[in-house]
């Protein structure tokens, strides 16, 4: 079971590029047909110095983590564990050609009573993303829940 102790504690760092045919496949995948997603030409015009990603496409560095096993990192119980709630906080645009860097941490653990019973657990998990310059581009915030038993 997770607890306090946790807070602070490094998860890991990954890098992975932006790459232009991901960002049109995960645009499409949404249904978002705004030519700012797929044409240069569209994206400077809207004063963007190349594509810019999706807001939520960053999830989509879950696919380059190398035999992630956070949760039993984390001393969760799978069987018990769910994901609770995402949340993206911006701090720049990322743009076809970046490549970020993945920075994840446990962010704070908390224990509340259910309310058919039994004590959950939340763990909040911070990830930042900083591009190839340094910059914070995007904060990711992500709430795992563990159940009563």
């Amino acid at each position: 079971m997770a607890d306090d102790s946790l807070t602070g504690r490094d998860l890991g760092t990954m890098t992975f590029p932006v790459d232009r045919s991901k960002v049109r496949e995960f645009a499409r995948s949404l249904g978002d047909p705004d030519p700012v997603y797929t044409d240069v030409d569209a994206a400077r015009a809207a004063g963007f110095t190349d594509i810019p990603v999706p807001p939520t496409f960053v999830v989509s560095s879950a696919h380059w983590r190398e035999e992630d096993n956070m949760v039993a990192t984390l001393g969760l119980d799978l069987r018990r564990a769910l994901h609770g709630e995402c949340g993206w906080e911006y701090h720049g645009p990322v743009v076809v050609g970046d490549e970020l860097t993945a920075s994840r941490r446990v962010s704070g653990v908390s224990t509340r009573e259910g309310r058919r019973g039994g004590t959950m657990t939340m763990v909040s998990i911070e990830t930042d993303f900083t591009n190839q310059r340094g910059e914070l581009v995007v904060r990711q915030t992500d709430v795992l829940v563990e159940t009563g038993g």
